[in-house]
């Protein structure tokens, strides 16, 4: 019985937490779109700011876990949207993202 009920709670929870989270997180591209993202040194203010605008902030990363936490069953039943979430929560699009401007500040002048 008691496994039933942390079922139920674990289902309801990830639920509105499924309904919550990407409205505060901010929508990126794809991370293979994002790591072949072809960089144009005339456009280079547009491409920081457009950059900048895909970053997440720690608190958006901390609802991003909870959400992997609450929904586990997303590594199956949505595998894509799952990875794209770990790899939000774990700051690898924050990695990614540093680069490129690393790129953009060091190669276009």
């Amino acid at each position: 019985m008691m496994k039933l009920k942390n079922v139920i709670t674990s289902i309801v929870f990830g639920s509105i937490v499924t309904y919550v989270v990407p409205a505060t997180a901010n929508e990126v591209m794809d991370w293979d779109d994002l790591n072949h993202y072809q960089l144009d040194c005339n456009q280079k203010q547009q491409q920081i700011e457009f950059l900048n605008s895909m970053r997440t902030t720690e608190s958006d990363r901390q609802l991003l876990r909870l959400q992997l936490k609450l929904t586990p069953w997303m590594a199956v039943t949505d595998g894509d949207k799952f990875d794209k979430l770990q790899k939000q929560s774990t700051g690898r699009y924050e990695w990614i993202i540093n680069q490129h401007l690393h790129v953009l500040a060091s190669q276009c002048y």
